[in-house]
């Protein structure tokens, strides 16, 4: 792994949290290192308060900020005292913990102060450096993880068994580093957790990061050889490895598993396929439903992931009611008074293929995926050398029901809008009509597939790419909304119908069509709108007002509550 830090940008930095700020967003652009919201920093340092005091504070990563992307509005002033005095309580709840931060916070409009604000307190340096490294967290998803990160550091590093992100974690840390020698370590190594790196000076904290990050990589590196060289010498064959896979994706029956996990979810879901080297090699591992049900890379992931996905197989409708059924055995197992969660998955390896995400919106599958391609790769490298061994059922469902944890979903909660999660198709039209309809389905939530980037639809073939493409960018199509009467349309009609047959509101809207097409389906739903907007003359203000009108009522139509009825909708 390469340092990124660059002298001539860093010359130009002349305060503490602007270096936090610079070498935090340099952790945050290495995927190796953190993930979505991973990983936290800090920077200690001076302010005086309004009375001329000078105050110790700590600058620590706010709740909710990301660490590639984080300003200085970013970081949560905390009051050094406070801190330090809350670490030597004997028991505090995390909500309490929370709330007596915020308290400590010197400038209340600032965010929340990460749970792990305390321990970033106790480790006497500047900057402070936390990740979820994948190579340290790959040897401590093992059952030998602590011995081989002794092997590998020696006493260079402080080893902390896993416990709980919050107080209890604060709590151990400061216990077990009392006596502890600070300038003896280069580090901190949380078993199934991450890496923690600190120096006076923000250079060397975020440098040794990459320097012990390094080091695990090339430990790895060196132990698949070992392995490599010992599968050889007894089979007199070299290992395969991983080479590509060429896998075959029915695009129908992804679009009906996208149908599925949406009524087992309760909300339209989108489906994004993941056929990196990584998710069809485990999709098609001999040990598929061993090594991928063990749990997740890290704790925090199972708010995106779900402690494990649904394997599919022959039978997808008995996979997702066998996933449901375990789902609901594992949350009696745990709760203690919890309201459980929906028992649909999260992803899904798809056997002998490759894996799925599913979410409301692309970008919350695509946490999925980027947080499950990483997790994959964890898995198949230490299956290699190894075994990949996660953390307990039970120590999974304490963070996944953890109240904090449960806190940030609700504070990304989606606006319930009508058309969230469901994807739509838009053929060609007049520019500003086009504009107009598709920034409108966007509104209302639509993932659109805006037609006006094909050139034409006189082929099959260009019309059985263009039905491809929306399934294969969002796991199926919902809605068909042909805006002109154009010749071309039926055979885009009768190249989606199959997709729309296993839509969550199958539908074709015509607008402007003398005639309607048949659907073979009786699931799809044909309706009609005539519209009068022409773009091409009349005054700007009736131009405006002709494509509100007509927005407006395809905004009508396509609502959940619209009953279709014989009658053409005109506007």
């Amino acid at each position: 792994m390469q340092s990124l830090w660059q002298n001539e940008i860093a010359d130009q930095i002349n305060t503490p949290l602007a270096f936090r700020v610079y070498t935090s967003r340099l952790l945050g652009q290495e995927p190796a290192l953190v993930l979505h919201g991973g990983g936290n920093t800090s920077v200690k340092t001076q302010v005086t308060n309004l009375f001329g005091e000078v105050e110790e504070i700590l600058y620590v990563k706010g709740s909710g900020w990301d660490l590639e992307t984080i300003e200085a509005a970013g970081f949560a002033p905390v009051k050094m005292d406070v801190l330090l005095k809350m670490a030597q309580l004997p028991t505090l709840s995390d909500s309490d913990m929370v709330k007596y931060q915020r308290a400590a916070m010197i400038d209340p409009s600032a965010p929340n102060p990460s749970v792990e604000a305390i321990l970033h307190a106790i480790i006497p340096f500047a900057y402070v450096d936390h990740t979820h490294a994948d190579a340290i967290v790959t040897l401590t998803n093992t059952p030998d993880g602590k011995a081989m990160i002794q092997e590998l550091y020696g006493k260079r590093v402080f080893v902390i068994p896993y416990v709980m992100p919050g107080f209890a974690l604060a709590k151990l840390v400061y216990e077990m580093t009392r006596d502890l020698k600070w300038q003896s370590i280069e580090g901190i190594v949380l078993m199934n957790h991450g890496l923690f790196t600190f120096s006076d000076d923000a250079k060397t904290a975020y440098e040794k990061t990459i320097e012990l990050v390094t080091e695990a990589e090339q430990f790895i590196e060196a132990q698949l050889c070992l392995k490599s060289e010992a599968v050889e010498e007894a089979s007199g064959q070299a290992p395969n490895g991983y080479p590509e896979q060429d896998i075959s994706i029915d695009l129908v029956e992804l679009a009906r598993i996208r149908k599925l996990v949406s009524a087992q979810k309760g909300a339209a879901q989108v489906a994004l396929l993941n056929s990196s080297v990584p998710s069809c090699h485990i999709a098609s591992h001999p040990k598929l439903k061993e090594i991928a049900t063990r749990g997740p890379l890290t704790p925090d992931h199972v708010i995106r992931t779900k402690r494990v996905p649904v394997i599919f197989g022959e039978n997808i409708e008995a996979d997702l009611s066998e996933y449901a059924s375990k789902y609901i055995e594992y949350f009696e197992a745990y709760q203690h008074e919890q309201t459980m969660l929906n028992y649909a998955p999260n992803f899904a390896i798809w056997q002998g293929k490759a894996a799925i995400s599913f979410g409301k919106t692309v970008k919350e599958a695509l946490i999925i995926e980027d947080i499950t391609s990483h997790t994959f790769d964890a898995i198949l490298t230490a299956e290699q050398f190894s075994q990949y061994q996660a953390l307990s059922a039970q120590e999974i469902f304490e963070v996944e029901y953890w109240e904090l944890e449960q806190a940030k979903l609700k504070k990304a909660a989606n606006n319930n809008m009508p058309l969230l999660g469901k994807v739509v198709m838009v053929t060609p039209a007049a520019t500003e009509v086009m504009q107009a309809v598709v920034e409108q389905l966007i509104k209302l939530g639509a993932n659109v597939l805006d037609l006006n980037e094909y050139h034409g639809f006189d082929t099959l073939d260009k019309c059985q790419e263009a039905a491809e493409t929306a399934v294969i960018d969002f796991g199926g199509l919902d809605i068909l909304v042909c805006l002109n009467d154009d010749s071309t349309n039926l055979m885009l009609i009768n190249t989606c119908e199959a997709f729309l047959e296993h839509g969550l509101c199958p539908t074709v809207l015509c607008v402007n069509h003398l005639t309607l097409p048949v659907m073979s389906s009786e699931n799809i739903n044909v309706l009609a709108l005539n519209s009068s907007v022409n773009t091409d003359i009349g005054s700007t203000e009736d131009k405006h007002a002709g494509l509100f009108n007509l927005t407006s009522a395809i905004t009508m139509i396509l609502s959940p509550e619209y009953v279709p009825n014989n009658d053409e909708v005109k506007v």
